[in-house]
């Protein structure tokens, strides 16, 4: 009697262990499933957006990455920030900090750090902006140079008004935000992005 009980419990024991480490097997799975669902989500997803943002483009292709909630309360999308640009090239970086989700959960966040060096930008600026900064940034006239300009003619008009531009690159809100995730119709999509603070990559870089 007391074999068979000693038995028993040892069979027991064994197919309890079993369940569990299968168990942590399946969850382990899910886990690394959704994980990694939530990293492509993110990764293509901000990539998109920052281009739809930069070039001015129809954010109709975005609603595979984000909720139809962000994006009609996403203000990036309607600030028209860089319209007096012309963007032929740029880096853009994403770094995943932190990230964890369970099986079970519908919702979770992911602390990244979102950065496009100002080093990194190729591009032109429209005429309008070009005309703006001549405007701006001409120095005023002095009577000996309206004298100068009376005497000379239109050829000492024409050289007075060349100056060396100063023209400010685009810039990119670098920083470390929280990204909010939330499971719709069994997809993982971006439902909310918080900034938390800034990041200046070219000051880290040389420290």
């Amino acid at each position: 009697m007391n074999i068979a009980l000693k038995l028993i419990t040892f069979l027991a024991r064994k197919l309890i262990a079993i369940a569990v480490i299968i168990l942590l097997i399946v969850l382990a799975t899910f886990t690394a499933y959704d994980m990694a669902n939530i990293v492509v989500i993110a990764n293509d997803g901000l990539t998109q957006r920052a281009e739809v943002i930069i070039h001015n483009e129809n954010a109709v292709d975005l609603n595979r990455f984000f909720t139809l909630k962000y994006l009609n309360s996403d203000p990036m999308l309607r600030s028209e920030q860089f319209k007096d640009y012309i963007v032929q090239d740029y880096d853009y970086e994403l770094k995943i900090k932190k990230l964890w989700v369970w099986p079970w959960e519908s919702s979770t966040e992911m602390i990244v750090e979102e950065v496009i060096p100002e080093s990194s930008w190729k591009f032109k600026i429209t005429d309008e902006m070009r005309q703006r900064l001549i405007e701006a940034q001409t120095p005023p006239r002095t009577e000996d140079e309206d004298d100068e300009d009376n005497e000379g003619g239109e050829e000492n008009q024409q050289g007075s008004q060349e100056i060396e531009l100063v023209i400010p690159s685009p810039q990119w809100h670098n920083g470390e935000k929280i990204i909010e995730m939330r499971k719709v119709e069994g997809r993982w999509k971006i439902n909310d992005i918080i900034f938390v603070k800034s990041i200046q990559p070219e000051q880290e870089a040389s420290d």
